[in-house]
């Protein structure tokens, strides 16, 4: 939306005769001051119109009449408008469909998966865990919708991986010496001339089954995950299809009140993955790793 616009030299529209006068233009200056303040006033009101470009104050309002506390230390104005917009509108009855399309506001298309286990009335989404605000704010909808009898259980997941790639170059060995006059201390027995690169990382070369076994490899290594630094999980369930590694656990209030960092382990203790993530817990959540191990580089070309 344009702003409203004021003309601010209000002093070509008065009587020719009255430009002169000073008293005259410091009325004409102080005047368009204030209609800049009207403009800007009127165009926040237009603005507060639609949650999407509303300002802190309307925002304010908002939370005020939903009774949101909101947090403006970690929250930012475009997740405080978000939030605002997810509470008014779930109150539409309860479908996969309009799951998905909150879902896709809240976290983003692509970003979470739905997994309905009908016989035993329960829902599981999955989706990443590195956003704190947004997390609680999907409880909190998932919860404010789904019917009372089902259950709800959040997977929050990790995804790292690992990149493999092969880079083959060659290079001419030149021998010094012939057999019978080798002068010790000289020169090296031979000498090697790079000729460069034959084969650059990003030609593609491994094979699967290189990667299926480096798969296997990681997920023989991880024996334990430890949330927050201090709380280990020996409970862990592992698997691998083709080369990627999935590894879940489960961790209750018990454990903690919220996740801040999660991290798998080997048998010695040494630290594998580590993540930096922000989990509410309520009841239990089911953590989820994902470790595809594929060939390829980095943008950057290491």
């Amino acid at each position: 939306m344009n702003r409203v616009q004021l003309d601010p030299q209000i002093c070509k529209y008065i009587p020719t005769w009255y430009k002169p006068i000073e008293e005259y233009r410091q009325i004409c200056q102080t005047e368009t001051a204030q209609l800049e303040t009207l403009a800007a006033a009127i165009h926040a009101v237009k603005e507060n119109f639609y949650f999407q470009t509303m300002n802190l104050e309307g925002v304010e309002m908002w939370e005020d009449v939903l009774r949101i506390i909101p947090n403006p230390s970690t929250e930012d104005l475009d997740f405080r408008r978000a939030r605002v917009l997810n509470r008014i509108t779930t109150k539409p009855p309860f479908t996969l469909g309009f799951l998905y399309q909150k879902l896709d506001e809240l976290i983003g298309p692509g970003e979470w998966s739905v997994t309905v286990d009908y016989a035993n009335y329960t829902l599981y989404i999955e989706s990443a865990a590195q956003n704190f605000n947004y997390s609680t704010e999907v409880a909190f909808t998932v919860n404010r919708i789904k019917p009372a009898h089902i259950v709800f259980v959040s997977t929050p997941y990790i995804k790292s991986g690992l990149l493999l790639s092969e880079t083959i170059s060659h290079a001419l060995r030149a021998y010094n010496y012939h057999l019978g006059s080798w002068a010790l201390g000289q020169l090296p027995f031979a000498t090697d001339t790079d000729l460069g690169v034959i084969k650059t990382p990003e030609t593609p070369s491994i094979q699967e089954a290189l990667l299926n076994g480096t798969a296997g490899f990681v997920m023989g290594d991880i024996a334990s995950a430890r949330i927050n630094g201090t709380t280990a999980i020996s409970a862990i369930s592992k698997s691998q299809e083709g080369s990627t590694v999935t590894i879940t656990y489960t961790v209750t209030e018990a454990m903690a009140s919220s996740v801040s960092q999660v991290e798998l382990l080997d048998s010695e203790g040494n630290v594998l993955t580590s993540s930096t993530v922000y989990i509410p817990v309520s009841g239990s959540v089911l953590m989820k790793h994902t470790i595809p191990v594929a060939e390829g580089v980095l943008p950057d070309g290491d």
